[in-house]
Parts: structure tokens; C-alpha cells; sequence
């Protein structure tokens, strides 16, 4: 069945206005924190009480499952590498550079969703991946550099759990008969009961290929 094209711009004006909202909150906390790098040093303390309270209602007022600040390497004063998160109901605070549970070191600047800002300077989304650190579950991470006198020291960034995801875009997607793929083919999110999150299937094999405006994403339909 040949997708309508309005049904398919439905669910891309969707993915792109929930992205784009956490972006928003993402640009709020890159100015608290630039605001206060520029100034000279920081250290964890300031830097973990600079965002707090806009995290908070972060997390208070959307779907969000965390959000936070993650430290570049030597960029706080007093610790090498920091992460200050807030995840779950409780609004847990995750401050350590080590892995829960385990205490081994948690080289975070490896990822993805580290990398990229780093590599780039611009925001980016990660996913959809199993984070082993915050959740244990499938989630969708949005970063943005936070940049001061021209290096990052840093990045802002907020979970989205793929479940969550799903509950909010999947009845537009059945609607269009279509999936949203990530920008190395990978399912996010389908109404075709056969893709599960994280296959990489062929992108030729579909007809209509509909990317999310300034988003590694798009919405893919037979």
C-alpha cells in the first residue's frame, strides 16, 4: 500500500518536535554552564549546582527517564572525568566516574554520544542503544556541546527510553505504515511487528525516505 505523503510529514513533524523540545531545555543548560566556564575554573560542586534546579523540571515536566551535565576530560578542577545526572522517578543523582555497581572507571568520552558533539560541535542524537550505566533498557540520548573560549568542556544531554518513544509515535507510524530508522539503518521505532529495536535492515527495499530535519533519523515507508 503506497504511503500518503501527508501521513508520512505527520509522523516526521512529530519526531522533529520532540527532539527539537529536548534540544530546547539542552540550549537552556549549554548557557548556565557556559555562562559559568567562562568566568575561569569550575569545579564539580558549581557545576552540579549551576544546572540543578533546571534538570529538576526537566525531568518534572516531561517524559524524560535523566538528563544532566557530563564533564570533558580535565575540565572540572577538582575531578578528571564527572557526571552530574539526575535519572528515574526519585531523580537519582548520578555523580561518579565510576560504573554503579562495579566501581570500574567509566570512560564515558568513547561514546557515541560524547563523541560526536566532541567531533562535530553540534547536538546530536545516540541511538537506539542499551545503556548499562543509567537504565538497562533501550534508550534514545540527546547531547549538545557545552563550549567555552572555543573547547568543549563538557556536554548537556537527556534519556529518552525507546518504550516511551514508542507509546508517543507508534500510532502515527501504524497510521503511515512506517518506521524510524536511525542514520545507520537501524529500527528505533515500527508498526511492522517484524523490525525490532536495533535491526539493521535494508533501506533500498523501502520506497519513501523521509529524514528529520537536523536529526540522525527518518521515517522510512514501503
Amino acid at each position: 500500500m503506497k504511503v500518503h505523503t501527508a501521513e508520512l510529514s505527520s509522523c516526521v513533524e512529530s519526531i522533529e518536535t520532540y527532539f527539537h523540545g529536548i534540544r530546547a531545555e539542552l540550549e537552556t543548560m549549554q548557557g548556565l554552564l557556559v555562562e559559568l566556564f567562562d568566568r575561569g575554573p569550575v569545579d564539580s560542586a558549581v557545576a552540579r549546582a549551576r544546572i540543578e534546579p533546571h534538570v529538576r523540571r526537566f525531568l518534572d515536566t516531561t517524559d524524560i527517564v535523566g538528563a544532566g551535565y557530563v564533564a570533558a576530560r580535565g575540565a572540572l578542577s577538582d575531578e578528571p572525568l564527572y557526571l552530574a545526572w539526575w535519572q528515574g522517578d526519585d531523580q537519582q543523582l548520578l555523580a561518579e566516574s565510576d560504573a554503579p555497581g562495579t566501581g570500574d572507571p567509566l570512560d564515558y568520552t568513547r561514546h557515541p554520544w560524547f563523541r560526536t558533539p566532541e567531533r562535530t560541535g553540534q547536538p546530536y542524537v545516540t541511538g537506539p542503544y542499551v545503556d548499562f550505566v543509567c537504565t538497562d533498557e533501550y534508550v534514545m540520548t540527546s547531547t549538545a556541546p557545552v563550549i567555552s573560549h572555543g573547547k568543549m568542556v563538557g556536554v548537556v544531554g537527556a534519556d529518552t527510553l525507546v518504550e516511551t518513544l514508542e507509546s508517543l509515535m507508534l500510532p502515527a507510524l501504524r497510521s503511515a505504515g512506517a518506521t524510524l530508522v536511525n542514520d545507520q539503518g537501524r529500527t528505533v521505532i515500527s508498526a511492522d511487528p517484524h523490525l525490532a529495536t536495533g535491526n539493521l535492515f535494508d533501506l533500498s527495499a523501502y520506497a519513501e525516505v523521509a529524514p528529520c530535519r537536523d536529526l540522525p533519523l527518518s521515517v522510512v515507508a514501503r
